[in-house]
């Protein structure tokens, strides 16, 4: 062997990685590009099956780097030059992070929806730029051993960039697994100034605590049953695999629109149909079963909080519902006993108490002025129900012969009237005038009368009014703008009337939340 014919031999090796590696990092670069899209069926089951060893596999090139990290900085520290004894180690740290990120490529592929896409595409962007920069680390660590340590310098920089990205990709990670706020969530407040977090509330109001109020944070009468009291249940056993980051099934639970919604398994919930809610479904199922939820690792709902879940639902799974509003069982008394404290309870049924005793009370004040009244518009009418004290009344029967005056008649019970039906009656402005004192009034049908513009200042000082028929009546675009004062109108009909589209959309961005029906 002649001496040129040596350094030859010794640098096919080198040049050999090299090239491996080059092809590497340019396969890896180019793999998101290549493949596009996450497919919406996501992949067959062997390729779930395979990229579920991701989270196994990935702590090997972390423990690897690590391991090089300490060798080389003890090597720094000991004054002795670079040496090849890292290189098995920078090699088992770059080829494990090249199979961890492609088994992670395939479990994002075969299971889309399931995570948040801004979050699941940049752990794997990072992931993918770690594995790079580990197997561009290990080549230039192999010319650094040959050059006997020249260039060392360079090789430091990838690993210090790659250890870099490591920790930036795994938190990533982390927060895909177990929610954003795993490292934070129970963070001191000292911790939270330091890293720029809110500071979180105690129960009760104090600085420290909880940060979303609980039962009994609120005074009885403002406890809203799915805000205080579901939440807090989700909040604990269901969003960390059902929120904004990652969506299990592509199902998110922590707004309220998309927990009814449900996801790939149909309705999250059915308001009042308990069976039907694929949330009850799944907590009523075994727990050995795979599709019991919470799944096996996780903590278990607990039997008062399926007890409560269920009764929300049964009630019709409302978003504003109030404690005192919902009718509550022994067995739901006893549950909400373990969330809600004992005084509170106690407070809050003594105000639904109240609230019954002022409502017969006012029953009672209105009682003779409707007996009487009954006599002469007889099933016109009546009680809103048998416990209440609203009053509604319909002209139906009478029509053109129910005018002005005969609304007048009506003034001692105006003030209880939640449901008013004038149509196709012969009531004009000045009548309608009487509406002012209506002040419970939720439902006023004024269809195919002679209410013009001037009636509708009236009607536009009923602040619980909900629905409003005004349909064949002469209104227009600047009359029913007054009707933007009525902050809780959800329903109003200006069929054959002469507002127009321009008015119905000047009307609409005045109030948003209300509908408009032009007819058919």
């Amino acid at each position: 062997m002649t001496e040129s014919e040596s350094p030859r031999r010794t640098l096919k090796g080198p040049v050999f990685l090299t090239l491996i590696g080059l092809v590497v990092i340019a396969a890896l670069a180019i793999l998101p590009f290549w493949a596009g899209p996450p497919p919406e069926e996501g992949l067959p089951d062997m390729a779930k099956f395979i990229g579920r060893f991701h989270p196994v596999l990935l702590h090997l090139p972390i423990g690897m780097l690590l391991l090089v990290l300490a060798l080389e900085t003890g090597r720094l520290f000991s004054k002795r030059k670079p040496g090849s004894s890292t290189q098995v180690a920078m090699f088992f740290a770059a080829a494990s992070a090249v199979v961890a990120v492609l088994l992670g490529f395939v479990l994002y592929y075969s299971m889309p929806g399931d995570y948040g896409q801004e979050l699941a595409e940049r752990h794997l962007n990072g992931g993918i730029i770690f594995a790079c920069g580990t197997v561009a680390a290990f080549v230039v660590k192999v010319w650094v051993d040959v050059a006997d340590g020249r260039g060392a310098w360079f090789f430091w920089l990838l690993l210090l960039g790659s250890s870099g990205v490591m920790g930036y990709a795994s938190h990533d990670g982390a927060s895909l697994t177990h929610g954003e706020d795993y490292l934070t969530k129970y963070a001191p407040n000292e911790v939270r100034k330091l890293i720029g977090l809110p500071i979180k509330e105690e129960k009760g109001g104090k600085d420290g605590g909880g940060s979303k109020p609980t039962a009994d944070a609120k005074p009885p009468a403002e406890q809203v049953v799915y805000t205080d009291i579901i939440v807090p249940i989700l909040e604990q056993k269901c969003y960390s695999c059902h929120n904004a980051d990652k969506q299990k099934g592509k199902y998110r639970m922590d707004e309220y629109d998309l927990l009814v919604k449900g996801g790939k398994e149909g309705d999250g919930i059915v308001h009042g149909k308990v069976d039907d809610s694929n949330i009850v479904v799944r907590m009523d199922l075994p727990e050995d079963d795979d599709e019991h939820m919470p799944p096996e690792g996780k903590k278990d709902l607990a039997p008062h909080e399926v007890v409560l879940i269920k009764w929300w639902i049964d009630k019709g799974a409302s978003k504003d519902a109030k404690l005192a509003d919902l009718e509550a069982p022994d067995a739901v008394k006893e549950a909400l006993g373990k969330v809600v404290p004992p005084e509170v309870l106690a407070a809050q049924k003594a105000a639904a108490e109240g609230e019954i005793k002022k409502s017969a009370e006012k029953r009672e004040s209105v009682k003779v002025d409707v007996e009487r009244l009954r006599k002469e518009f007889p099933a016109a009418l009546n009680f809103e129900s048998q416990a209440s004290s609203g009053v509604t009344f319909t002209a139906v029967s009478m029509r053109k012969d129910f005018g002005d005056d005969d609304l007048a008649k009506l003034a001692p019970v105006l003030p209880a009237m939640v449901s008013l039906d004038l149509s196709s009656c012969t009531v004009t402005d000045q009548g309608v005038k009487l509406l002012e004192s209506a002040d419970e009034l939720r439902s006023l049908r004024l269809a195919e009368t002679a209410l013009t513009d001037a009636g509708l200042d009236a009607l536009a000082k009923l602040s619980n009014l909900e629905s409003l028929n005004l349909y064949g009546t002469p209104v227009t675009n600047q009359g029913v703008l007054k009707l933007a004062a009525l902050p809780n109108l959800k329903k109003l009909y200006l069929w054959q009337t002469r507002v127009d589209a321009a008015g119905v959309e000047a009307l609409k961005a005045k109030l948003p939340n209300c509908e408009i029906i032009m007819g058919l």
